[in-house]
């Protein structure tokens, strides 16, 4: 696919995620891919920001080890119990 405007990132991202094979995994990647496309089109992101987002990204990753969950620790920070009791049970299938 060539890429020829934002609109099109959107598309070529979810087209990825149609091959998932679970259908609520599928549908947790598609809603996050139209999310995460939307904040990115909203906020207008330059490729300096984008570069720093992925770095803290990175940093997290690199400060988990086997006893110590640095995602976990900054979903927390970002509400994700609070995420837990506002979600709904997962479909079987």
């Amino acid at each position: 696919m060539i890429i020829e405007d934002h609109w099109d990132v959107t598309k070529s991202a979810l087209a990825v995620m149609d091959r998932t094979q679970h259908p609520w995994l599928r549908e947790i990647l598609h809603s996050l891919i139209g999310h995460l496309q939307a904040f990115v089109r909203d906020v207008g992101w330059t490729e300096k920001e984008f570069q720093a987002a992925t770095d803290i990204v990175n940093r997290i990753g690199q400060a988990s080890t086997d006893t110590h969950n640095e995602a976990v620790l900054m979903a927390g920070s970002l509400g994700s119990r609070r995420w837990s009791a506002c979600s709904t049970t997962a479909p079987t299938g």
